[in-house]
């Protein structure tokens, strides 16, 4: 994910409390944690081997792990976060990305609140998949729910 650059010292300055400010606010907490707020739903799709596992272990430890097996079928991964005086569950369903599995995946479309699609920079394929990949957000999904996309492996195109 991109950063904003700072154009002089003074946006440097108000970046860097907002950072801090938003760090201040924000505590991972454990999942024998006794209540939540809110709860969402978080769906992860995209091609095999574009780093969605990577992605949603690096969000739930904190940790990088640069190679993984393929996911067969799904992981799931609960989540709990405080930010401010709010506890959030997030329940991250990482899907397969391989094509003979995509109909099992339909189902966790269902009330998803977001569907992150992933695909990487070094792949043109996985780039050209994101349209069907958004088709069938759109045809499985509620309306409600939000779409982000992100351009993973960028450290591998550094490489090149």
């Amino acid at each position: 994910m991109e950063t904003k650059e700072p154009q002089n010292k003074q946006d440097n300055e108000e970046y860097d409390e907002e950072d801090d400010e938003f760090e201040q606010e924000f505590e991972i907490l454990s999942l024998d944690y006794p209540n939540q707020d809110y709860r969402y739903k978080i769906i992860i799709i995209g091609d095999s081997g574009v780093g969605k596992t990577c992605l949603t272990v690096k969000a739930t430890t904190g940790e990088f792990s640069p190679k993984n097996s393929p996911t067969l079928g799904f992981d799931y991964s609960p989540f709990l976060m405080k930010y401010k005086d709010t506890v959030l569950k997030l329940e991250i369903w990482d899907t397969c990305g391989q094509e003979t599995y995509r109909a099992l995946i339909k189902s966790f479309f269902v009330n998803s609140s977001l569907a992150i699609i992933v695909y990487a920079i070094d792949d043109i394929n996985s780039f050209n998949s994101i349209e069907e990949w958004v088709r069938q957000c759109r045809n499985e999904c509620s309306p409600e729910t939000k779409f982000i996309l992100i351009g993973n492996k960028n450290d591998l195109e550094k490489e090149k």
